[in-house]
């Protein structure tokens, strides 16, 4: 069959989606919500190409079942690698906070003060003028990315000491004003990856209560709806339609037909260089880079002509230019293990876990579109954030239970 693949992808998400959901006792996981994001952002323009509706005139066409495999073999992982049972081998060992303060208060000034000066020189310098995003941020310069990489980090820091239930409602409306100034910045720059922040922000609000599942699914939609209006203009291979435009929000079709279209040409497989330029790059906190991002590395391959990171990069798409075909299974088991464990974590009100699962539910569904190079180098300044601040706000005392 044609469509082989892609039929049996949707009889695994939906299986697995309604066994997490039991599994979790009506709570929606992390790795649910992992797997569904990944289905729709690889199988999106495959649906649309199905449909006979545009797609990127850059994916590889001849390679639509190849990348299907690659996909298919993602969502099995995660469907049927046994996360949830390994998860629960933890560690009785926990981190135990007892002075939060100050960790609130210096995460909440890293929150607004710098998003609110950076937001004035970009209007400064921007204005109501019709820029594009590219022209936007090279009006602010680096300060833009410098933002966009650790304001998250700062806001998961204090979701994590400050829970939605102990909040006054002075407090919450202040928190509130001060992630909506985030987004209306990250909307005024054309940005969009900012609604992801909406996923961890949810699991916050609700962490100690219900909400029903019909619920969530309408916001779920309107979530999806909302993401998809937000990229109208960027391409005009989508004019024509919405459902089009809803199905091809995802870069990773393009990205892995054309990995697949290389190999198959004969481009060497790169035995886990990138991974190792990753943990490198992590563990000397970018000083050290072997490597060029991936992202880079596929827009200067696929055409001298494109702007480099231009196309993104697609996380499935590493593993097949590393080790083959027979590499995404031991990502994509790694990932479904780790989301699995720090959702444990989480339900057991371990603030590691806590913060790791709001790390999670950004930046691993962000990378879907990307690369490993993001979640190290994320996951390092998320660490060290958290933990120094945390030796701040206590006075250099840590705190662990037995």
């Amino acid at each position: 069959m044609e469509h082989l693949f892609m039929y049996l992808s949707i009889g695994l998400v939906v299986v697995k989606l309604l066994w997490e959901v039991t599994y979790h006792q009506g709570k929606l996981s992390p790795l649910a919500i992992y797997l569904f994001c990944y289905f729709y952002f690889c199988f999106g323009p495959y649906i649309a190409h199905m449909l006979g509706l545009p797609i990127y005139s850059g994916i590889k066409q001849d390679y639509l079942y190849q990348s299907s495999f690659a996909f298919f073999l993602a969502i099995a992982t995660l469907s049927l690698f046994p996360a949830n049972l390994i998860g629960r081998l933890t560690i009785n060992y926990a981190l135990v906070i007892k002075e939060p303060v100050l960790l609130r208060q210096i995460a909440m000034f890293f929150m607004l003060v710098p998003v609110v000066l950076v937001f004035i020189l970009a209007f400064s310098r921007i204005g109501f003028s019709g820029l594009d995003k590219v022209q936007r941020i090279q009006s602010v310069g680096i300060g833009h990315y410098v933002i966009l990489t650790l304001w998250p980090l700062f806001l998961f820091c204090y979701m994590t000491v400050m829970p939605k239930s102990v909040m006054s409602r002075k407090v919450f409306w202040q928190f509130t004003s001060v992630v909506l100034l985030y987004f209306s910045y990250c909307f005024y720059m054309g940005e969009r990856d900012f609604a992801l922040i909406v996923v961890p922000l949810y699991f916050w609000f609700y962490k100690d209560t219900g909400i029903a599942l019909w619920k969530l699914l309408l916001g779920g939609t309107a979530g999806g709806l909302g993401f998809t209006l937000m990229s109208a203009g960027r391409s005009s291979e989508f004019s024509g339609g919405g459902l089009g435009s809803f199905l091809n929000q995802g870069s990773n079709l393009m990205v892995t037909s054309n990995i697949a279209a290389w190999l198959d040409q004969g481009e060497l497989v790169w035995w886990g260089e990138s991974y190792f330029s990753g943990f490198v790059n992590m563990l000397t906190l970018g000083a050290i880079r072997l490597t060029t991002p991936l992202s880079i590395w596929f827009s200067r391959r696929y055409s001298t002509a494109a702007n480099d990171g231009a196309y993104g990069f697609s996380i499935e798409g590493e593993a097949l230019l590393n080790f083959g075909y027979v590499g995404i299974p031991f990502l994509f088991g790694f990932i479904a293990l780790f989301l699995a464990w720090t959702y444990r974590g989480y339900l057991q009100n371990k603030p590691f876990g806590i913060l790791l699962t709001y790390f999670n539910l950004f930046y691993f569904i962000y990378a879907i579109r990307g690369e490993s190079l993001i979640l190290f180098k994320a996951f390092i300044y998320c660490v060290i954030i958290f933990f120094l601040l945390l030796f701040i706000s206590q006075r250099g005392r840590m705190y662990y239970r037995v």
